[in-house]
């Protein structure tokens, strides 16, 4: 048996589009951001005075300094784990740990026969897949997502072709959230079963869109997932279509009840 580290640089290449739903937060902003200014004689004569090179200055020291809070951010994390456990720690480590049961809950714990534990502010699981063991991740772990309902089926050959679309209001109001939920999951099942995923929107509203084409539900003859934002969180399986719906971070807590699902730790997709 082979094993697989949960990193895309290695994993399986998928659409580069899978991001549209950041390209529209970013349209959108832009947009917003124009307006603003445009209402605003003081901004304009603001933004005339501001040198260029200041500007680009500007973005390059601020893009800098995030660049080092994330670095020491994780380092730190691993800093702690590795203090409190006095030795250098892995995930393979923690899983190690956990299976022993010398990890606190907050750090990991078993769930349906499963090791898993919390790296780096990310909860990781092994799974195994036509011979090969995977790391995977989730934004929130199990136990955490148990009261998000799942409800329906699917057709017995959803995944026939092997391609995947994901789909998603361009004009939703929580676009942020949406694409944080949609490169979890587009990545994750592109990377474990080397599923062909495809970007597209339920509308040609924004130019992003354009190129990336409509995709519903009402599609049948293909397999699609809908991020749909909602009040009421949950994962509706509708023959060809599965419905990932919720609001902030519902939606993103969705997705991994989703992935539970289609692991098999938590039951069978289709």
């Amino acid at each position: 048996m082979t094993s697989e580290k949960d990193n895309h640089e290695e994993g399986p290449e998928y659409d580069l589009d899978l991001d549209l739903a950041q390209t529209v937060v970013e349209d959108n902003t832009r947009k917003a951001q124009r307006l603003a200014a445009c209402s605003s004689c003081a901004c304009d004569a603001e933004e005339e005075d501001a040198p260029e090179d200041e500007k680009k200055d500007t973005k390059k020291l601020l893009w800098l300094v995030g660049v080092i809070i994330i670095v020491f951010g994780v380092l730190g994390g691993v800093a702690f784990y590795s203090s409190y456990h006095k030795e250098p720690v892995t995930i393979d480590g923690m899983h190690s740990l956990n299976v022993a049961g010398e990890l606190k809950p907050q750090e990991g714990y078993m769930y349906n026969g499963y090791s898993f534990i919390k790296y780096a502010d990310v909860w990781y699981t092994q799974i195994q897949n036509k011979g090969t063991l995977y790391d995977v991740t989730f934004n929130y772990d199990p136990k955490s997502v148990e009261d998000i309902p799942i409800e329906g089926s699917l057709t017995e050959n959803f995944v026939k072709s092997g391609r995947i679309y994901i789909t998603f209001d361009p004009l939703g109001r929580e676009l942020k959230w949406v694409a944080v939920a949609n490169f979890g999951l587009s990545r994750s099942l592109a990377w474990a079963f080397g599923y062909d995923m495809k970007a597209a929107c339920t509308r040609n509203e924004t130019k992003a869109c354009q190129d990336a084409g409509v995709v519903t539900c009402d599609d049948t003859e293909k397999a699609v997932i809908y991020f749909k934002e909602s009040d009421d969180p949950r994962v509706i399986l509708a023959d060809n279509c599965v419905i990932v719906q919720g609001r902030g971070e519902d939606l993103v807590k969705a997705k991994d009840r989703l992935l539970l699902r289609w692991y098999g730790i938590t039951g069978k997709i289709a």
